[in-house]
């Protein structure tokens, strides 16, 4: 027999944090479901911009101590350009440790946690959710909800049943993720984005914790290792990246930029997909901010559908289409320079240049943008090219 929710919650990430924590508010018995055991590692940068440490504090509180990272203010998104321009775009955020943050916000959401369990399989019916589980190494579990919200990442299980053909649309990343206890001249506070598609279509640096962190994405037909060594070496070379340094982690996943595609997935009637799942994704790979603002529209709607008797995706899709313009203006050439709603106003940082310098760095920076697909922006489709 099924146990009986007012809402299931798949995934525990802040997208599923933020939407358990509206349903809790809203009166609702949830469930969330999460398959690792917790807390959790993930590949992330653990970055928050200025938008989710305010979307946290209203909904959540202050950030604990333990919870961010050394240094814990993210002063600028410092863009490296081949020319060896740069450009600091302020955010005034905050680094947090993910890991210790995830947990943070799934206890703070003040529902019941099911970790260790993966949702199988589903059936949607016209008042209700049920959804097949497997907890642990092999219990059986099913539990019912008038509401499913899956907030299960990129690789999402339920949209690929849900929206089977647009999996294989996707053109997908494989990004990697390295901490190394070698120093390195780059400077702490800052977020450093290399537009260098010569090395990897995203490719980061940050000092995190004492140690230096590195990531790179590889598109279909590069490997991801091979990024790395091509970005370690560019490192060593201008920024003192020390030899000898022990790497302490190495992470992985996949990722797909569906907003260039349009290919959006919110789900259906009573099952609401947030934030990376639904393909809420900007061309820095930030998602965090998108996750917390979709969790917690996907939860709202949850509550009000519920007590209106409305159907729950109608109210979510109509709530969550500033998410989605706002992803989308942040892959247009105008979105850049505009500074409107969105995550990096690159717009600040060109007006702390002088004329000539920021002649050169929007030249930069358009040569970036149509180097990874043209007039839309970054489009992660086959390999990318040297410059």
């Amino acid at each position: 027999m099924a146990l009986l929710f007012d809402a299931i919650i798949v995934g525990g990430g802040p997208a599923g944090a933020a939407a358990a924590k509206a349903c809790a508010e809203g009166g609702l018995r949830a469930l969330l479901v999460e398959r690792n055991a917790l807390p959790r590692s993930k590949a992330c940068s653990g970055i928050l911009v200025r938008a989710s440490v305010d979307l946290v504090s209203r909904h959540f509180g202050a950030i604990p101590p333990d919870v961010l990272a050394e240094p814990a203010t993210l002063q600028s998104l410092r863009m490296h350009f081949p020319s060896g321009r740069t450009l600091d775009v302020p955010l005034g955020g905050a680094f947090v440790r993910r890991g210790p943050f995830d947990q943070w916000l799934r206890r703070a959401a003040g529902v019941e946690i099911s970790e260790g369990t993966t949702a199988r399989s589903f059936e949607e019916s016209a008042d209700a959710v049920t959804v097949q589980c497997t907890r642990g190494p092999g219990e059986a579990l099913v539990v019912q909800g008038r509401v499913l919200i899956a907030a299960d990442g990129g690789t999402s299980r339920i949209v690929r049943a849900t929206a089977p053909e647009r999996h294989g649309r996707l053109a997908w990343y494989t990004a990697l993720q390295e901490a190394w206890t070698a120093p390195c001249g780059l400077e702490p506070g800052c977020f450093h984005f290399f537009a260098y598609p010569s090395i990897s279509p995203y490719a980061s640096a940050y000092v995190k914790d004492g140690k230096t962190v590195l990531e790179v994405v590889a598109a279909a037909g590069d490997s991801a290792k091979a990024a790395m060594s091509r970005f370690s070496e560019l490192l060593k070379r201008d920024f003192g990246l020390g030899e000898g340094g022990r790497r302490v982690c190495r992470l992985g996943c996949r990722v797909a930029y569906a907003a260039t595609r349009g290919l959006f997935c919110f789900g259906s009637g009573r099952i609401l997909v947030a934030g990376e799942a639904s393909g809420l994704l900007n061309p820095f790979g930030e998602g965090i901010s998108s996750a917390l603002a979709s969790g917690r529209i996907a939860g709202e709607a949850a509550v009000r559908a519920l007590r209106e008797s409305r159907v729950p995706g109608d109210l979510y899709r109509a709530a969550v289409e500033v998410e989605r313009q706002r992803t989308l203006r942040q892959f247009r050439y105008g979105g850049y320079f505009a500074g409107r709603n969105v995550t990096f106003d690159v717009r600040k940082g060109l007006s702390a240049l002088p004329v000539t310098g920021r002649i050169g760095v929007v030249a930069d920076l358009l040569g970036w943008l149509a180097s990874l697909g043209g007039p839309e922006g970054p489009r992660p489709e086959g390999r990318l090219g040297s410059r």
